[in-house]
């Protein structure tokens, strides 16, 4: 049996004397040695592919791909790309005219970056996404020449794809580099976002991560990325980042998620009046009414004082347990904010959850009919006033009784 150095040495011969049919008769020999061995294979690929043998060309290369794919060897597959869009494809097999299109279309694209003609490569390398959505180096190019294009939207939408390509593949090297491109001109992208805190976090920069899956997770809690919030609070919690634990109980809130939620929130020690609400909304849409109201009220009384959404669903609570006079007071209190504050829609909206629950209070009266004033709404104001006028005098007021029915005789006159 002949040395496979021996037969090596012979190929290197007959290759040189552009003995193509013999060199593949060496080949076949040392496949039959080594049939695994993928540089073998490129090499029997480069070989029929001189004798114009295009299709066992590309089934040879085709094993190659096969494994640098699966090594994620990206650099050596672009070199097997270019090997393979020079092969004549009449003779492949339908799958393989359709992967030696696609292989074309991608090495046509990076050849029109190469070239520096902006125009020419965004529509080749657009056209080449069509056909590998999930090529880095695509994606990444795009998203240069659009950037270059001044096309910021688009430029971004590939660059984030293009991340999480990365991420998936294992390359976070180069994700973060993308992602920085893209905080360049995105500040709240978040997919960038996530992958620079996470980056920070594996290198000891606790507090600026901190910082950033704070902004993260606001922004996508304002966008209602609910799925994706829930995904990244999750991590944040786990690896003890401040409000990482609020916000993933949030995100199950927002996904009707409740006991999970609540779960989240009752085991902890200590809860921030962000959790403290949020638990007291939990307990509210779980018909838990009383531990809504228990939960609120355990805060600093300045706080729940100062505290629209807080009075509010205090009233709810109260409401929903019957105890009415209780819920009027601190509807009330809450309506005293948006007055004060000039919300004076909110005012009203607020005004008639008294309303349902106690309809002769003086004070209510009184202050809706200066909302209505300072509004200009003149048959409201006199609705109010006359209102006011039969609460007076039903409480023993008739001077100030006197006075709103002198007030009421002049504003129907005018």
């Amino acid at each position: 049996m002949e040395d496979k150095k021996d037969i090596l040495k012979t190929v290197t011969r007959l290759a040189q004397a552009g003995e193509w049919a013999k060199v593949i008769k060496e080949y076949e020999k040392l496949m039959s040695m080594d049939p695994g061995d993928i540089n073998l294979h490129n090499s029997m690929g480069e070989a029929l592919a001189k004798l114009g043998e295009f299709r066992k060309a590309y089934e040879h290369f085709q094993i190659v791909l096969n494994d640098y794919q699966a090594k994620g060897n990206s650099s050596k597959i672009m070199f097997l790309y270019k090997k393979i869009a020079k092969l004549d494809p009449r003779k492949f097999d339908l799958e393989g005219k359709a992967q030696h299109e696609k292989i074309s279309k991608i090495v046509n694209a990076l050849a029109s970056y190469d070239s520096g003609d902006i125009e020419a490569a965004a529509a080749a390398l657009k056209d080449a996404e069509k056909f590998d959505k999930y090529n880095p180096e695509i994606l990444t190019k795009l998203g240069e020449v659009y950037e270059k294009k001044n096309m910021i939207g688009e430029s971004v939408e590939a660059y984030t794809k293009a991340i999480r390509v990365l991420v998936e593949k294992g390359k976070k090297d180069e994700a973060i580099i993308v992602a920085n491109k893209i905080l360049e001109m995105d500040k709240e992208n978040t997919d960038a976002m996530a992958m620079i805190a996470d980056d920070l976090l594996s290198k000891g920069h606790k507090d600026r991560a901190e910082e950033i899956f704070k902004d993260l997770l606001i922004t996508l809690a304002e966008k209602e990325k609910i799925a994706e919030g829930r995904e990244i609070a999750k991590r944040a919690m786990d690896l003890d980042i401040e409000y990482g634990k609020q916000f993933y109980a949030y995100f199950l809130f927002k996904e009707n998620k409740m006991e999970e939620a609540k779960k989240i929130l009752v085991s902890a020690n200590d809860l921030t009046v962000e959790e403290k609400v949020l638990l007291g909304k939990i307990h509210f849409k779980l018909y838990e009414y009383d531990r809504a109201k228990d939960v609120l009220m355990s805060m600093d009384p300045a706080i729940v004082n100062q505290n629209v959404e807080i009075l509010e669903l205090i009233g709810d609570s109260l409401l929903k347990m019957r105890e009415y006079k209780q819920a009027a007071e601190f509807y009330l209190k809450a309506l005293k904010i948006e007055k004060h504050e000039g919300h004076f829609d909110e005012a009203i909206i607020m005004a008639n959850k008294v309303m349902n629950v106690e309809t002769e209070n003086i004070e209510l009266h009184e202050i809706m009919a200066e909302i209505y004033t300072k509004k200009g709404m003149k048959l409201k104001v006199i609705d109010e006033y006359t209102k006011l006028a039969s609460l007076y005098e039903k409480h023993g007021r008739s001077e100030d009784a006197m006075k709103i029915r002198q007030v009421l005789t002049k504003l129907k006159m005018l």
